[in-house]
């Protein structure tokens, strides 16, 4: 079964992504520095954090995973797989390690030993962006697969801000 999650905005740090079908509703909040995701909880009609992360600019990035999570260095969090990669591996509440990588310009995720996206993000300007969920299994995963989405998104934007800045110059 495909599965669209849809962003309210082209924003990383202050957006919902949704899914109505299928009752998925998250709301990325940007504070004073910290970026926190929250999860809506039908049970208990409440917004619970499942994770927050911050990137200061002269500071080590860190992250919080879950909601009694503590803080780390992204560093102790995420694995890299190459000195000169950008990607980033990672292990989901669900129990699996994957990988978000960028193929092509989009931002993908798949299995960490796999090629076949399971994930695919569809940056749009005119229209909602949309990550596209190939396998509808990893949903349970999905809290931590897009709390680390925002953070290789994040990244990925600001690489491409410094290439463009540097380019210019």
């Amino acid at each position: 079964m495909l599965v669209h999650l849809y962003f309210a905005n082209n924003s990383v740090r202050n957006t919902t992504i949704s899914c109505d079908s299928l009752g998925i509703h998250y709301t990325v909040s940007k504070g004073d520095k910290i970026v926190s995701l929250s999860r809506w909880d039908n049970t208990t009609n409440s917004d619970m954090v499942v994770g927050e992360f911050e990137l200061p600019f002269f500071k080590k990035d860190r992250i919080k995973v879950g909601p009694d999570g503590e803080w780390q260095p992204m560093r102790d969090y995420f694995d890299k797989p190459g000195m000169l990669s950008n990607s980033m591996i990672f292990t989901s509440n669900n129990g699996m390690k994957y990988i978000w990588k960028d193929h092509w310009g989009y931002l993908i995720m798949t299995h960490s030993d796999d090629k076949e996206p399971l994930i695919k993000y569809h940056h749009n300007i005119s229209k909602p962006s949309y990550l596209e969920v190939f396998d509808s299994s990893i949903i349970t995963g999905l809290d931590t697969i897009l709390l680390t989405f925002l953070i290789a998104e994040r990244k990925k934007r600001d690489y491409e801000g410094a290439a463009a800045v540097s380019a210019a110059s």
